[in-house]
């Protein structure tokens, strides 16, 4: 076979594929448009992509159920679609959507944490309740769409804790990067919030003495069992904490289709997550892997595993072929 023959068998139908990702600068981007330039290569011309900006949550999810678009990209990896396929926590407004489908997840190693300045003399949820201290709290928009901010409140629940009723007030931006420097500036005293990696938070600890406080094991297994958010831990020495914290787990990217998703469309997508993944590490690796925005390397042999929702039949047949699921 000569190689004009190799490339036309690698080449596909014509494709109109569209991706939601994050706000448009940002990882779920980076993600979509390497995905996107594979999958145009190996497509016939005429083929179109489109890539929709999103906030990674609610929006995403609805994008991808109405079938507005074809693939959308969500976190955490597990509960995200777990609570959209069944229409609960969430998604309890909206009917289930069982025909959500991953192709797998991308690694990140995320933590939502709570970051206190230590000169407030809070060392606990148990001081924050006693003295009903009015917190000045940097986090995401309070929108709809935003699944981080709905656990960020059944957080505060299970601890007992109150922002407007205390006193306190909420300090509002979805990019890490824009919310994190409000506890920096001094505009805010406290934190919560996931994005652990971006250096912002490592900026805030270098200028700012911070306390990350633990959650409460009370407060961690109701929010595992009502739930099903993971428990994470802040490793002693990440961002300077001073022992293990715990916290919430809000690791790994999802990938996500639909069932109606052809089995051959899927299998390619698969493929060039596994095959392409050296170019999308490339992308972090000038950081060490613990601190880098996407942590790597993307290991096959994983990223099948866990996932919220299950695995497009083209998806599994693509790892199963390949050896990855043995």
């Amino acid at each position: 076979m000569n190689n004009q023959a190799i490339v036309e068998k690698q080449i596909g139908p014509v494709v109109d594929f569209k991706i939601v990702a994050d706000w448009g600068n940002a990882n779920f981007h980076a993600i979509a448009g390497w995905l996107a330039a594979h999958l145009r290569w190996q497509s016939a011309p005429g083929s179109q992509f489109w890539i929709k900006t999103g906030t990674g949550y609610g929006d995403n999810i609805q994008a991808l159920v109405t079938g507005e678009v074809d693939l959308s990209i969500t976190t955490p990896y597990d509960v995200t679609p777990e609570w959209a396929r069944a229409g609960t926590h969430f998604f309890a407004d909206q009917a289930p959507a069982p025909f959500i489908r991953s192709l797998g997840w991308l690694p990140q190693n995320d933590r939502l944490v709570f970051a206190i300045r230590e000169d407030t003399g809070i060392t606990s949820f148990k001081d924050l309740r006693d003295r009903k201290f009015p917190l000045k709290l940097a986090s995401g928009f309070r929108t709809k769409d935003n699944l981080m901010m709905w656990v960020i409140d059944r957080v505060l629940e299970e601890h007992g804790v109150e922002v407007e009723a205390w006193g306190g007030e909420w300090l509002e931006h979805d990019f890490p990067r824009i919310c994190v420097p409000f506890v920096t500036n001094g505009q805010a005293n406290a934190i919560i919030n996931e994005a652990i990696v971006v250096p912002q938070w490592r900026e805030l600890v270098e200028k700012v003495p911070m306390r990350f406080l633990p959650f409460e094991s009370k407060a961690l297994d109701a929010l595992a069992t009502k739930y099903g958010l993971r428990p994470g831990v802040l490793s002693k020495g990440y961002l300077r904490a001073s022992e293990d914290v715990p916290c919430l787990d809000w690791s790994n990217w999802g990938i996500l289709v639909r069932e109606d998703m052809g089995e051959d469309l899927a299998y390619r997508l698969t493929s060039i997550m596994v095959e392409q993944r050296a170019e999308l590490e490339a992308r972090y690796r000038h950081q060490p892997s613990e601190i880098a925005a996407m942590t790597y390397p993307i290991d096959p042999h994983a990223m099948w595993k866990g996932t919220g929702a299950p695995l497009h039949p083209g998806a599994e047949r693509y790892y199963r072929e390949h050896g990855y699921m043995k």
